[in-house]
């Protein structure tokens, strides 16, 4: 036969044993401490807020002082209560040092999808500063860019490239791209849109960029890009046997204005 529990007995120091007016006191008091620390809690979590874009409006002030141009989403805030930003824009900045100081600060921008570092008004091969060394930075500092405009610059490889795994739209048109450098399109596997080919009026005929032959194995890489499907060719009038080679792709051929 089961035991009937025993009936409880509050103790002689229990809450439940005090008079009903200091059990409603304490109960107050404790609503008090809690109301309390929710209300501080709310106060530390707007100071952290409001912190979080003084710190963020500070760098996009400091980015512009170095030379950049910060273009914004429209209609469009941000998790810290400013404008998101869609695109950095480096093309106006003439230093090494400046370029590398605002590549670390514009990085501190989680939201940035877009980087342009074409020089304003230049169609030269090697116009620009950046490089291979500033594209391995910015491998490190915008891990997330789906857009990556490097045309007219002094980029040589195409190794740094290779490890930014989210670029969708890649314009790498007037830089000096060594030869072993062309067989390596093939590696951007993200890639879907490309920009290429060398539109500058002085370059020489026989540049290693006009040799029918190392276009041929350029274009060879390129259709073997895995998602590759729309491909920009500046200043290329293709043969017969070089369509073919890329007739899975959308060629459009395109000039300078």
């Amino acid at each position: 036969m089961s035991k009937i529990p025993a009936k409880y007995m509050p103790g002689k120091f229990s809450l439940a044993s005090w008079p009903a007016w200091i059990q409603m006191v304490v109960a107050c008091f404790a609503g008090a401490l809690f109301g309390g620390y929710a209300a501080s809690t709310v106060a530390v979590s707007k100071h952290e807020q409001t912190t979080q874009r003084q710190m963020r409006s500070s760098m996009m002030d400091h980015f512009m002082k170095l030379g950049g141009e910060i273009i914004r989403k429209p209609d469009v805030v941000s998790t810290n209560g400013l404008p998101a930003i869609n695109r950095l824009g480096f093309y106006a900045i003439d230093s090494r040092y400046r370029l590398q100081q605002a590549i670390f600060c514009g990085g501190s921008f989680e939201d940035v999808r877009q980087l342009d570092f074409a020089p304003i008004g230049a169609n030269r091969v090697g116009a620009g500063i950046a490089d291979g060394d500033t594209l391995k930075v910015v491998a490190r500092n915008f891990p997330n860019v789906e857009y990556l405009d490097v045309s007219h610059c002094d980029v040589a490889e195409l190794a740094p490239i290779q490890k930014m795994k989210n670029v969708r739209v890649l314009k790498i048109m007037n830089n000096p791209l060594e030869y072993a450098e062309l067989q390596g399109f093939r590696h951007l596997d993200s890639v879907s849109e490309l920009w290429v080919g060398w539109p500058d009026p002085k370059l020489d005929s026989d540049s290693l960029y006009r040799n029918l032959d190392v276009r041929k194995t350029m274009l060879q890489s390129i259709a073997e890009m895995k998602n590759l499907k729309k491909l920009y060719l500046f200043d290329m009038r293709l043969r017969e046997t070089e369509r073919k080679i890329l007739e899975s792709i959308e060629v459009i051929n395109a000039r300078m204005n």
